[in-house]
Protein backbone atom coordinates (compact mmCIF):
# COMPACT_ATOMS: atom_id res chain seq x y z
CA UNK A 1 0.00 0.00 0.00
CA UNK A 2 1.71 3.52 -0.70
CA UNK A 3 0.93 6.46 0.72
CA UNK A 4 1.63 8.94 -1.77
CA UNK A 5 1.67 12.29 -1.67
CA UNK A 6 3.24 12.40 2.24
CA UNK A 7 5.26 14.92 3.05
CA UNK A 8 6.43 15.85 7.01
CA UNK A 9 8.67 14.36 9.32
CA UNK A 10 8.55 11.16 10.50
CA UNK A 11 9.62 12.13 14.13
CA UNK A 12 6.45 14.16 14.24
CA UNK A 13 4.22 11.15 12.80
CA UNK A 14 5.92 9.49 15.35
CA UNK A 15 4.76 11.64 18.46
CA UNK A 16 1.29 11.44 16.99
CA UNK A 17 1.08 7.85 17.17
CA UNK A 18 1.84 7.52 20.52
CA UNK A 19 -0.49 10.12 21.15
CA UNK A 20 -3.15 8.37 19.45
CA UNK A 21 -2.43 4.96 21.29
CA UNK A 22 -2.60 6.48 24.57
CA UNK A 23 -6.01 8.37 24.11
CA UNK A 24 -7.20 5.04 22.47
CA UNK A 25 -6.09 3.03 25.11
CA UNK A 26 -6.64 -0.55 23.78
CA UNK A 27 -3.83 -1.92 25.14
CA UNK A 28 0.10 -1.88 24.75
CA UNK A 29 2.95 -3.31 22.81
CA UNK A 30 6.37 -4.33 24.15
CA UNK A 31 9.25 -4.14 21.73
CA UNK A 32 12.93 -4.42 20.90
CA UNK A 33 15.25 -2.85 18.40
CA UNK A 34 17.94 -4.45 16.25
CA UNK A 35 20.37 -3.48 13.57
CA UNK A 36 20.08 -5.29 10.75
CA UNK A 37 23.26 -3.75 9.10
CA UNK A 38 26.40 -2.06 9.86
CA UNK A 39 28.55 0.42 8.91
CA UNK A 40 26.53 3.16 7.35
CA UNK A 41 26.45 7.05 8.74
CA UNK A 42 24.81 7.86 12.07
CA UNK A 43 22.41 10.16 10.54
CA UNK A 44 20.89 7.56 8.60
CA UNK A 45 20.42 4.84 11.43
CA UNK A 46 18.62 7.34 13.16
CA UNK A 47 16.19 7.86 10.18
CA UNK A 48 16.14 4.06 10.21
CA UNK A 49 15.43 3.61 13.13
CA UNK A 50 12.47 6.39 13.50
CA UNK A 51 10.66 4.91 10.16
CA UNK A 52 10.78 1.34 12.32
CA UNK A 53 8.96 3.43 15.74
CA UNK A 54 6.67 5.14 13.10
CA UNK A 55 5.74 2.06 11.21
CA UNK A 56 5.14 0.53 14.65
CA UNK A 57 3.06 3.35 15.82
CA UNK A 58 1.07 2.87 12.39
CA UNK A 59 0.29 -0.68 12.97
CA UNK A 60 -0.72 0.17 16.43
CA UNK A 61 -3.29 2.69 15.43
CA UNK A 62 -5.25 0.61 12.98
CA UNK A 63 -4.82 -2.10 15.51
CA UNK A 64 -8.58 -1.07 16.64
CA UNK A 65 -9.99 -1.47 13.31
CA UNK A 66 -8.11 -5.02 12.07
CA UNK A 67 -4.11 -5.71 12.03
CA UNK A 68 -3.12 -3.78 9.15
CA UNK A 69 -1.69 -6.14 6.14
CA UNK A 70 1.76 -6.26 5.95
CA UNK A 71 3.44 -4.01 2.93
CA UNK A 72 5.45 -1.27 2.17
CA UNK A 73 4.45 2.69 3.63
CA UNK A 74 6.86 4.79 2.03
CA UNK A 75 7.41 8.16 3.76
CA UNK A 76 9.65 11.43 2.61
CA UNK A 77 11.36 13.90 4.65
CA UNK A 78 10.09 17.92 3.99
CA UNK A 79 12.82 18.33 1.00
CA UNK A 80 12.65 14.75 -0.25
CA UNK A 81 16.28 14.95 -0.34
CA UNK A 82 16.25 11.35 1.55
CA UNK A 83 14.15 8.44 0.13
CA UNK A 84 13.02 5.63 3.07
CA UNK A 85 10.38 3.35 3.80
CA UNK A 86 9.19 1.25 6.73
CA UNK A 87 8.26 -2.46 5.91
CA UNK A 88 5.39 -4.01 8.61
CA UNK A 89 5.10 -7.38 8.71
CA UNK A 90 2.57 -9.18 10.96
CA UNK A 91 2.18 -12.46 12.62
CA UNK A 92 -0.62 -12.93 14.57
CA UNK A 93 -0.20 -10.41 17.73
CA UNK A 94 3.68 -9.63 16.46
CA UNK A 95 4.40 -6.87 14.63
CA UNK A 96 7.70 -6.54 12.80
CA UNK A 97 8.78 -3.32 11.55
CA UNK A 98 11.62 -2.56 9.28
CA UNK A 99 13.12 1.15 8.97
CA UNK A 100 15.45 1.52 5.78
CA UNK A 101 17.34 4.82 4.43
CA UNK A 102 19.71 4.37 2.19
CA UNK A 103 21.64 1.22 3.11
CA UNK A 104 20.85 1.48 6.75
CA UNK A 105 18.48 -0.73 8.44
CA UNK A 106 16.47 -1.05 11.86
CA UNK A 107 13.96 -3.56 13.09
CA UNK A 108 11.62 -3.07 15.95
CA UNK A 109 9.27 -6.31 17.12
CA UNK A 110 6.53 -5.25 19.08
CA UNK A 111 3.98 -7.67 20.77
CA UNK A 112 0.29 -6.58 21.05
CA UNK A 113 -1.63 -7.73 24.31
CA UNK A 114 -5.04 -6.36 24.45
CA UNK A 115 -6.16 -4.91 27.19
CA UNK A 116 -4.17 -5.24 30.85
CA UNK A 117 -6.01 -8.11 32.76
CA UNK A 118 -8.90 -7.72 30.68
CA UNK A 119 -9.48 -4.18 31.46
CA UNK A 120 -8.65 -2.37 28.11
CA UNK A 121 -8.27 1.46 28.78
CA UNK A 122 -7.73 1.32 32.50
CA UNK A 123 -4.53 2.57 33.89
CA UNK A 124 -2.34 -0.09 35.47
CA UNK A 125 -1.95 -0.16 39.47
CA UNK A 126 0.89 0.68 41.26
CA UNK A 127 3.46 -2.53 41.31
CA UNK A 128 3.08 -4.86 44.40
CA UNK A 129 4.74 -5.47 46.84
CA UNK A 130 2.84 -8.96 48.62
CA UNK A 131 -0.20 -9.95 46.09
CA UNK A 132 -2.00 -6.88 45.60
CA UNK A 133 -3.55 -6.27 42.64
CA UNK A 134 -3.37 -9.07 39.53
CA UNK A 135 -1.17 -11.60 41.48
CA UNK A 136 1.81 -9.25 42.65
CA UNK A 137 4.50 -11.15 44.14
CA UNK A 138 4.50 -14.72 43.86
CA UNK A 139 6.36 -17.06 45.65
CA UNK A 140 7.52 -20.98 43.92
CA UNK A 141 6.84 -23.44 46.19
CA UNK A 142 7.73 -26.21 43.90
CA UNK A 143 11.34 -27.59 45.41
CA UNK A 144 13.84 -27.43 42.51
CA UNK A 145 15.51 -30.19 40.72
CA UNK A 146 17.80 -32.36 43.59
CA UNK A 147 16.46 -30.61 46.71
CA UNK A 148 14.88 -32.80 49.10
CA UNK A 149 13.42 -30.34 51.39
CA UNK A 150 10.86 -27.07 50.30
CA UNK A 151 11.94 -24.06 48.68
CA UNK A 152 12.26 -21.82 51.95
CA UNK A 153 10.23 -18.97 50.48
CA UNK A 154 7.23 -17.16 51.80
CA UNK A 155 5.38 -13.92 50.65
CA UNK A 156 3.57 -12.35 53.80
CA UNK A 157 0.85 -10.54 52.06
CA UNK A 158 -0.21 -8.86 55.31
CA UNK A 159 2.44 -7.97 56.67
CA UNK A 160 4.14 -7.06 52.95
CA UNK A 161 7.57 -8.92 53.35
CA UNK A 162 9.58 -11.71 52.14
CA UNK A 163 10.81 -14.59 53.99
CA UNK A 164 13.71 -16.55 52.86
CA UNK A 165 15.66 -19.36 54.23
CA UNK A 166 12.44 -20.28 56.83
CA UNK A 167 15.37 -21.63 59.18
CA UNK A 168 15.02 -25.14 56.97
CA UNK A 169 17.89 -26.84 55.66
CA UNK A 170 17.85 -28.54 51.82
CA UNK A 171 15.91 -25.78 50.36
CA UNK A 172 15.98 -23.50 47.09
CA UNK A 173 13.23 -21.50 45.92
CA UNK A 174 12.54 -17.75 44.40
CA UNK A 175 10.18 -15.27 44.64
CA UNK A 176 8.87 -13.51 41.26
CA UNK A 177 7.07 -9.94 40.78
CA UNK A 178 3.92 -11.47 38.58
CA UNK A 179 1.56 -8.63 38.87
CA UNK A 180 0.12 -6.25 36.05
CA UNK A 181 1.68 -2.48 36.57
CA UNK A 182 3.05 0.66 34.79
CA UNK A 183 5.89 2.90 36.01
CA UNK A 184 7.56 5.12 32.97
CA UNK A 185 6.49 2.95 30.50
CA UNK A 186 7.44 -0.38 31.81
CA UNK A 187 4.15 -1.61 31.22
CA UNK A 188 4.22 -5.27 33.15
CA UNK A 189 2.02 -7.87 32.11
CA UNK A 190 2.18 -11.58 33.80
CA UNK A 191 5.53 -9.60 35.83
CA UNK A 192 6.88 -9.29 32.53
CA UNK A 193 8.25 -5.61 32.12
CA UNK A 194 9.81 -3.20 30.10
CA UNK A 195 13.40 -2.79 31.19
CA UNK A 196 13.73 0.72 28.58
CA UNK A 197 16.12 3.20 30.80
CA UNK A 198 16.57 1.03 33.56
CA UNK A 199 15.33 0.58 37.15
CA UNK A 200 15.95 1.92 40.95
CA UNK A 201 15.24 -0.61 43.33
CA UNK A 202 15.17 -0.33 47.39
CA UNK A 203 14.79 -3.17 50.61
CA UNK A 204 15.51 -3.40 54.10
CA UNK A 205 16.48 -6.92 55.16
CA UNK A 206 17.09 -8.54 58.53
CA UNK A 207 19.02 -11.49 58.95
CA UNK A 208 19.17 -14.02 62.13
CA UNK A 209 23.02 -14.37 63.51
CA UNK A 210 25.37 -15.90 63.35
CA UNK A 211 24.15 -15.95 59.24
CA UNK A 212 26.46 -18.61 57.29
CA UNK A 213 24.24 -20.11 55.35
CA UNK A 214 24.16 -19.81 51.46
CA UNK A 215 22.69 -16.35 50.89
CA UNK A 216 20.13 -14.57 48.80
CA UNK A 217 20.15 -12.98 45.29
CA UNK A 218 18.14 -9.60 44.17
CA UNK A 219 17.72 -10.90 40.42
CA UNK A 220 16.54 -9.17 37.34
CA UNK A 221 16.06 -12.20 34.35
CA UNK A 222 15.54 -11.83 30.61
CA UNK A 223 11.74 -11.98 30.03
CA UNK A 224 12.17 -13.67 26.68
CA UNK A 225 14.64 -16.50 27.87
CA UNK A 226 12.64 -17.56 30.75
CA UNK A 227 8.36 -17.10 30.95
CA UNK A 228 6.08 -16.45 34.04
CA UNK A 229 4.16 -18.92 35.29
CA UNK A 230 1.02 -16.63 33.44
CA UNK A 231 2.89 -16.88 30.44
CA UNK A 232 5.05 -19.66 30.45
CA UNK A 233 5.55 -20.54 26.18
CA UNK A 234 9.27 -19.56 26.28
CA UNK A 235 12.32 -21.22 26.66
CA UNK A 236 11.78 -22.20 30.06
CA UNK A 237 9.79 -20.87 32.86
CA UNK A 238 10.91 -18.69 36.19
CA UNK A 239 10.26 -21.87 38.11
CA UNK A 240 13.47 -23.01 37.00
CA UNK A 241 15.49 -21.38 40.04
CA UNK A 242 18.10 -23.08 41.30
CA UNK A 243 18.12 -26.51 42.18
CA UNK A 244 20.80 -29.43 41.80
CA UNK A 245 22.16 -30.46 45.20
CA UNK A 246 24.39 -27.23 46.24
CA UNK A 247 22.87 -24.45 48.25
CA UNK A 248 26.14 -22.44 47.00
CA UNK A 249 23.67 -21.76 43.94
CA UNK A 250 21.46 -20.05 45.51
CA UNK A 251 18.68 -21.22 43.45
CA UNK A 252 20.34 -18.48 40.83
CA UNK A 253 22.54 -20.46 39.44
CA UNK A 254 21.70 -24.28 39.12
CA UNK A 255 19.87 -26.97 36.85
CA UNK A 256 16.47 -25.63 38.08
CA UNK A 257 13.14 -27.77 37.81
CA UNK A 258 13.95 -28.93 34.25
CA UNK A 259 17.87 -28.84 33.91
CA UNK A 260 18.22 -25.97 32.24
CA UNK A 261 18.03 -23.41 35.17
CA UNK A 262 17.23 -19.56 34.82
CA UNK A 263 18.64 -18.71 31.04
CA UNK A 264 20.82 -15.50 30.48
CA UNK A 265 20.67 -12.78 30.04
CA UNK A 266 20.57 -11.89 33.87
CA UNK A 267 21.98 -9.46 36.31
CA UNK A 268 21.91 -10.30 40.23
CA UNK A 269 23.64 -9.03 43.17
CA UNK A 270 24.06 -11.97 45.54
CA UNK A 271 24.47 -11.63 49.26
CA UNK A 272 27.11 -14.16 50.52
CA UNK A 273 27.51 -15.23 53.85
CA UNK A 274 28.79 -18.48 53.11
CA UNK A 275 32.27 -19.76 52.05
CA UNK A 276 32.61 -21.93 48.82
CA UNK A 277 35.63 -22.71 47.17
CA UNK A 278 37.21 -23.11 44.02
CA UNK A 279 36.52 -26.86 42.96
CA UNK A 280 34.87 -28.19 40.00
CA UNK A 281 31.48 -26.33 39.10
CA UNK A 282 29.12 -29.17 38.92
CA UNK A 283 26.92 -31.06 41.09
CA UNK A 284 28.04 -32.78 44.01
CA UNK A 285 30.89 -30.50 44.07
CA UNK A 286 29.81 -27.64 45.95
CA UNK A 287 32.26 -26.65 47.16
CA UNK A 288 32.86 -24.04 43.88
CA UNK A 289 32.00 -20.63 44.06
CA UNK A 290 35.42 -19.26 44.34
CA UNK A 291 34.64 -17.48 47.27
CA UNK A 292 37.82 -17.82 48.99
CA UNK A 293 39.84 -15.86 46.24
CA UNK A 294 38.59 -12.93 48.14
CA UNK A 295 40.86 -11.42 51.16
CA UNK A 296 39.65 -11.95 54.52
CA UNK A 297 37.10 -11.80 55.64
CA UNK A 298 35.55 -13.64 52.65
CA UNK A 299 31.71 -12.81 52.70
CA UNK A 300 30.62 -10.04 50.58
CA UNK A 301 28.03 -8.82 48.29
CA UNK A 302 28.78 -8.88 44.75
CA UNK A 303 27.21 -8.29 41.64
CA UNK A 304 26.66 -11.10 39.28
CA UNK A 305 25.96 -11.89 35.42
CA UNK A 306 26.20 -15.69 34.21
CA UNK A 307 28.72 -18.19 33.35
CA UNK A 308 30.47 -19.43 30.04
CA UNK A 309 28.73 -20.65 26.84
CA UNK A 310 30.26 -24.34 27.61
CA UNK A 311 27.14 -26.71 27.63
CA UNK A 312 29.29 -29.40 27.86
CA UNK A 313 30.95 -29.02 31.26
CA UNK A 314 28.30 -30.73 33.14
CA UNK A 315 26.39 -33.85 32.54
CA UNK A 316 23.39 -33.33 32.18
CA UNK A 317 24.64 -30.60 29.79
CA UNK A 318 23.87 -27.35 30.95
CA UNK A 319 25.56 -24.14 30.67
CA UNK A 320 24.11 -22.58 34.55
CA UNK A 321 26.06 -23.96 37.02
CA UNK A 322 28.73 -21.33 37.11
CA UNK A 323 26.69 -18.42 36.26
CA UNK A 324 27.34 -17.20 39.86
CA UNK A 325 31.02 -18.38 40.45
CA UNK A 326 33.52 -15.59 40.55
CA UNK A 327 35.66 -14.64 37.32
CA UNK A 328 33.64 -17.11 35.38
CA UNK A 329 32.76 -15.62 32.18
CA UNK A 330 34.00 -15.23 28.30
CA UNK A 331 34.30 -13.05 25.44
CA UNK A 332 30.49 -12.91 24.80
CA UNK A 333 29.36 -12.74 28.67
CA UNK A 334 30.45 -10.25 31.43
CA UNK A 335 32.66 -11.46 33.75
CA UNK A 336 31.60 -12.06 37.29
CA UNK A 337 33.53 -9.98 39.77
CA UNK A 338 36.39 -11.90 42.01
CA UNK A 339 39.30 -10.46 44.05
CA UNK A 340 41.37 -8.18 42.22
CA UNK A 341 39.05 -6.90 39.93
CA UNK A 342 38.74 -2.77 39.70
CA UNK A 343 37.09 -0.38 37.94
CA UNK A 344 38.50 2.04 35.56
CA UNK A 345 38.10 4.35 38.56
CA UNK A 346 39.62 2.43 41.09
CA UNK A 347 35.84 1.55 42.84
CA UNK A 348 35.32 -2.42 43.36
CA UNK A 349 32.52 -4.74 41.51
CA UNK A 350 32.09 -5.97 45.34
CA UNK A 351 31.75 -5.12 48.97
CA UNK A 352 33.80 -7.26 51.61
CA UNK A 353 31.80 -7.37 55.09
CA UNK A 354 31.49 -9.92 57.56
CA UNK A 355 27.72 -9.76 58.03
CA UNK A 356 27.58 -10.78 61.51
CA UNK A 357 28.92 -8.02 62.94
CA UNK A 358 27.42 -5.26 60.11
CA UNK A 359 24.08 -3.77 60.38
CA UNK A 360 21.59 -2.91 62.83
CA UNK A 361 21.40 -5.10 65.90
CA UNK A 362 17.91 -6.33 66.33
CA UNK A 363 17.32 -7.71 69.83
CA UNK A 364 14.72 -10.21 69.23
CA UNK A 365 14.86 -12.44 67.53
CA UNK A 366 18.71 -12.17 67.64
CA UNK A 367 19.63 -10.76 64.49
CA UNK A 368 20.95 -7.51 62.41
CA UNK A 369 19.09 -5.36 59.86
CA UNK A 370 20.49 -3.53 56.45
CA UNK A 371 19.11 -1.23 53.73
CA UNK A 372 20.08 -1.86 49.81
CA UNK A 373 19.47 0.39 47.15
CA UNK A 374 20.09 -0.84 43.54
CA UNK A 375 20.12 1.68 40.64
CA UNK A 376 20.80 0.54 36.67
CA UNK A 377 21.17 2.63 33.74
CA UNK A 378 20.24 0.99 30.64
CA UNK A 379 21.52 3.14 27.23
CA UNK A 380 19.01 1.65 24.94
CA UNK A 381 19.46 4.09 22.08
CA UNK A 382 21.28 2.93 19.25
CA UNK A 383 22.68 5.97 17.93
CA UNK A 384 24.08 6.83 21.60
CA UNK A 385 28.52 6.30 22.06
CA UNK A 386 27.23 4.42 24.97
CA UNK A 387 24.59 2.28 23.20
CA UNK A 388 24.03 -1.49 25.13
CA UNK A 389 25.76 -0.17 28.43
CA UNK A 390 24.65 -1.14 31.29
CA UNK A 391 25.71 1.41 34.62
CA UNK A 392 25.16 -0.23 37.88
CA UNK A 393 25.30 1.17 41.60
CA UNK A 394 24.33 -0.61 44.79
CA UNK A 395 24.36 1.20 48.21
CA UNK A 396 24.22 -1.75 51.30
CA UNK A 397 24.62 -0.02 54.38
CA UNK A 398 23.43 -0.36 57.98
CA UNK A 399 19.87 0.44 58.72
CA UNK A 400 19.50 3.67 60.23
CA UNK A 401 15.82 4.90 62.16
CA UNK A 402 16.44 8.27 60.36
CA UNK A 403 17.43 6.79 56.87
CA UNK A 404 20.09 8.32 54.50
CA UNK A 405 19.68 11.50 52.61
CA UNK A 406 21.78 12.68 50.34
CA UNK A 407 22.52 16.65 49.73
CA UNK A 408 19.90 17.17 47.22
CA UNK A 409 17.29 15.98 49.59
CA UNK A 410 16.78 12.27 47.86
CA UNK A 411 16.66 9.56 50.50
CA UNK A 412 17.64 6.14 50.12
CA UNK A 413 14.60 4.53 49.95
CA UNK A 414 13.02 7.05 47.44
CA UNK A 415 13.36 5.21 44.50
CA UNK A 416 10.89 8.17 42.37
CA UNK A 417 14.32 9.89 42.20
CA UNK A 418 18.36 9.53 41.29
CA UNK A 419 20.23 9.33 44.69
CA UNK A 420 23.96 10.71 45.24
CA UNK A 421 23.62 13.10 42.56
CA UNK A 422 26.47 15.07 44.18
CA UNK A 423 28.39 12.32 45.03
CA UNK A 424 28.33 12.94 49.31
CA UNK A 425 26.94 9.09 49.18
CA UNK A 426 29.03 6.87 46.86
CA UNK A 427 27.71 3.60 46.00
CA UNK A 428 29.28 0.71 48.29
CA UNK A 429 29.78 -1.08 45.29
CA UNK A 430 29.19 0.04 41.50
CA UNK A 431 30.09 -0.98 37.88
CA UNK A 432 29.60 -0.61 34.11
CA UNK A 433 28.89 -3.56 31.99
CA UNK A 434 28.47 -3.56 27.96
CA UNK A 435 26.27 -6.42 26.29
CA UNK A 436 26.27 -7.55 22.71
CA UNK A 437 23.51 -7.37 20.51
CA UNK A 438 22.03 -10.79 21.10
CA UNK A 439 22.04 -10.13 24.62
CA UNK A 440 21.09 -6.72 25.05
CA UNK A 441 17.73 -6.96 22.99
CA UNK A 442 16.86 -10.25 25.05
CA UNK A 443 16.94 -8.10 27.99
CA UNK A 444 14.18 -5.56 26.50
CA UNK A 445 12.12 -7.42 28.78
CA UNK A 446 12.37 -8.33 32.47
CA UNK A 447 11.29 -10.07 35.29
CA UNK A 448 12.55 -9.38 39.15
CA UNK A 449 12.73 -10.85 42.21
CA UNK A 450 14.54 -12.77 44.58
CA UNK A 451 16.26 -16.20 44.43
CA UNK A 452 17.61 -18.40 47.78
CA UNK A 453 19.18 -21.80 48.47
CA UNK A 454 20.44 -23.24 51.96
CA UNK A 455 22.23 -26.55 52.32
CA UNK A 456 23.15 -27.71 55.71
CA UNK A 457 23.30 -24.93 57.28
CA UNK A 458 20.12 -22.62 57.94
CA UNK A 459 19.21 -18.64 57.31
CA UNK A 460 16.59 -16.63 57.68
CA UNK A 461 15.99 -13.43 55.89
CA UNK A 462 12.95 -11.16 55.86
CA UNK A 463 12.46 -8.45 53.03
CA UNK A 464 10.67 -5.32 54.02
CA UNK A 465 9.93 -2.15 52.19
CA UNK A 466 10.64 -3.24 48.46
CA UNK A 467 9.98 -0.48 46.26
CA UNK A 468 11.16 -0.40 42.60
CA UNK A 469 10.82 2.40 39.72
CA UNK A 470 11.51 2.44 36.33
CA UNK A 471 13.79 5.29 35.13
CA UNK A 472 12.98 7.56 32.14
CA UNK A 473 14.98 9.24 29.56
CA UNK A 474 15.64 11.97 31.87
CA UNK A 475 17.27 9.93 34.49
CA UNK A 476 21.08 10.00 33.89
Amino acid sequence: MLLSNYRGNVLVFTLIGMTMIAALGLGMFYMFSASISSGVGTSSQNRAYYLALAGKDYASIKWNDSPPPSGDYFLYNTDRSVNGKFFLGITGNQITSTGTVNEASKKIIAQYNPGLSGQPGTPPPPFSFAGEGAAGMAALATPAKGVSGNSGVTVDTVNRQINLGLGATGTAGCVWYQGWADSNGSDCTAGRCNFNKGIRAYFDFQYNTNWGADGFTFAIISAHNNGTVASPLYINNVTDCGGGSCGEYMAYAGPGLTGNGLQPPKIAVEFDPHIAGADTVCSPFCNSRKDISFISPVKHAAFSYWGTDNTSECSPQSNTYDDNRHGRGDANNPKNPENGDTNPDGTYPFMIRDFDSFGYPISSPAGRMLSFRLEIDRVDNPISPDYRKYKLRAWLKAYAVAGYQDSNGVKLDDTSKKFNQNGDYPPSFQQTITLNQTWHDKFDRIIFGWTQATGGLTQTVTIRKFEINFKNSNDF
